[in-house]
């Protein structure tokens, strides 16, 4: 389904307010990593635009990293794309004379097929004990870590997308790569955030001592159908912010 405001108003060129819109989708999490972009027939129809402006629209989105092309003909929303909209607003804003040193951002992932605890067994919707993917990403800034991610997959899903349980990063992002592998793309997402102090493993794996504050986001990502394809739980250190903004339709 195509959302965002339909109508369109010059002197703004037409295929970057669709592409406003679009981008804002994205930073607000409402188009999510691995979900698919709107085509561009349905960006024509949508907007009353022509094909060739609508050519535009995809082009830019790839161009400024905000999409990738997936299996078939579909575009998806790129990985990290919603960090990359909240740095690049941070430095408008900022407006710093001379732009910084670029950050030394590395990933280190460590994956298995292991037994699910209770609770995710309960989230992923299988039997207490039952096998599933657990795959666990770091993200470090010049050596740092400043974030832990662990997401667990159905072990349905790893029978197509054996990457899955591989320990490497996977550089198209783990939901663009479960999309084109399995067909099975993000309609939903269901998000919760807390901030909380880190318990011992989290202080570990951070290198801060137990009782930091970090901030805590889980992610239940679901299909158009409302199958489970992951559910994760980021945790990030105090001080990273997580900007975003909001495209509000409908008033």
């Amino acid at each position: 389904m195509v959302k965002g405001t339909a109508e369109l108003q010059r002197p703004v060129p037409l295929y970057m307010q669709v592409v406003r819109q679009l981008r804002a989708q994205i930073a607000s999490g409402e188009l999510a990593e691995g979900e698919r972009i709107p085509s561009q027939r349905e960006i024509m129809q949508h907007w009353r635009i022509s094909m060739q402006t609508a050519s535009k629209v995809i082009g830019a989105l790839k161009t400024e990293g905000l999409a990738i092309a997936s299996i078939g003909r579909d575009t998806v929303v790129a990985p990290g794309a919603a960090a990359r909209i909240a740095v690049a607003s941070a430095g408008t804003a900022h407006g710093v004379a001379e732009p910084p040193e670029p950050a030394t951002l590395e990933v280190r992932a460590t994956a298995a097929m292991t037994a699910a605890p209770p609770e995710v067994a309960e989230i992923l919707g299988i039997p207490a004990g039952r096998q599933a993917v657990r795959r666990e990403e770091t993200r470090l800034d010049n050596g740092k870590p400043v974030s832990v991610t662990t997401t667990w997959i159905p072990q349905a899903m790893a029978t197509h997308a054996p990457r899955l349980a591989a320990s490497q990063p996977i550089s198209s992002g783990a939901l663009a790569y479960i999309a084109e592998a399995t067909g099975s793309r993000v309609a939903h997402v269901a998000e919760e955030n807390a901030a909380i102090s880190a318990d011992a493993s989290t202080a570990k794996a951070l290198g801060v001592a137990p009782g930091s504050p970090v901030l805590v986001t889980r992610r239940r990502h679901r299909t158009a159908a409302g199958q489970l394809i992951s559910y994760s739980e980021a945790i990030t250190l105090a001080g990273n912010w997580d900007v975003r903004s909001y495209l509000v339709t409908g008033t």
